[in-house]
Parts: C-alpha cells; structure tokens; sequence
C-alpha cells in the first residue's frame, strides 16, 4: 500500500512541478549585471551581481528546508567556481548564507537581505596568469541540482525555474604586449 501511496503522490507533484516551470518560463529573465574589475599587482578582481534570481518556487523550495547552491563559474585558462549556498532553519526560521570567496557564513531572519547577500559575488580573485591570451574571461552562474524529499529523494533540477538558461558576462582585458 505504501508503494502506491507513493506512485500516486509522485505523479500528483510531477505535474505541478511542470507547471511551475512552463508558468515561469520567461517571467523575469536571470541575468548577470555589468562586471566591475580591477587589476591590483597580479591579480585581477571582478564582481557582479545576478540579476532576478529568485522566482517564488526557489523561495518555497529554500523555506522548506532544503539548501540551494549558487555556482559562479570563471572559465579563463583554468575553469574555477566559486559557490554561495543558502540554507533556511525552519525552527529557528533563519537564513545561513555560506559564502566561498570570503570563506564566511552569515546569518539573518529576512528574506529581503538574504537575497541580496547570496546573489552578490564580491571581489572574486583570478591571477592575471591565468587570463587566456585573448583576455577573455566568461563569467557565468548557475544552480545546482537539488534532492526533493517529497519525490521520495529524487534529483530535481534547479535551472529548471531559470528556463535552463546560465547568465553569462565576459570580460575583455587588453594585456600589455598586446597591440591595439
């Protein structure tokens, strides 16, 4: 009986879960704003912010206990990631921010000020020898797979709620030997 119980449930969410997705498709797209960058001795460091990155379901999915991942990727000559992971305390109902570029957790009860900390990549290091030759660096984000309980622990998809679409930004540097 448990089985079914289970089959059942399973095939109620999957469609709710589809519809959420075909509903948000489009809303508001995620985007990646401007890149800020500077050059300090051998170390260029950009920031950038994700723009629209949280539809009402990731909210619900964070408020229902389960952590959400955001992963910067930095392709230069080395692909390099830096992740900000947000968890919510349905006791205590507070938000833990774990923030890999500073190597910090913060914590705070509102919501207004826990979005704003996660989508905020602040001063994110690449050597400057690690800047391909066509000074190119693309800079994108995404979500990570999460482990939904109520689908008897199976993967969903993140991305998903962003229309399978990664933001991206690049950044041009002109290094010193090269010609204009």
């Amino acid at each position: 009986m448990g089985f079914l119980l289970q089959f059942l449930a399973t095939k109620a969410i999957a469609p709710i879960l589809g519809s959420i997705v075909l509903l948000t498709m489009g809303e508001h797209p995620v985007t990646l704003s401007n890149v800020d960058f500077y050059i300090s001795e051998e170390t260029l460091y950009f920031s950038t912010k994700v723009e629209n990155a949280f539809p009402k379901e990731l909210i619900e999915i964070i408020k229902s206990d389960i952590p959400v991942t955001f992963r910067l990727h930095i392709e230069a000559d080395e692909t390099m990631h830096i992740v900000h992971t947000v968890h919510y305390d349905i006791e205590t109902m507070i938000y833990t921010i774990a923030r890999q570029e500073t190597n910090d957790t913060l914590k705070t009860d509102d919501k207004k000020e826990m979005k704003s900390i996660v989508v905020r990549f602040s001063d994110i290091p690449v050597p400057t020898e690690k800047i391909p030759s066509s000074g190119k660096i693309i800079i994108r984000v995404s979500l990570d797979v999460v482990t939904l309980d109520f689908l008897d622990d199976e993967k969903f998809d993140l991305m998903t709620l962003w229309d399978y679409r990664s933001p991206q930004q690049t950044i041009e540097i002109k290094k010193q030997n090269q010609k204009p």
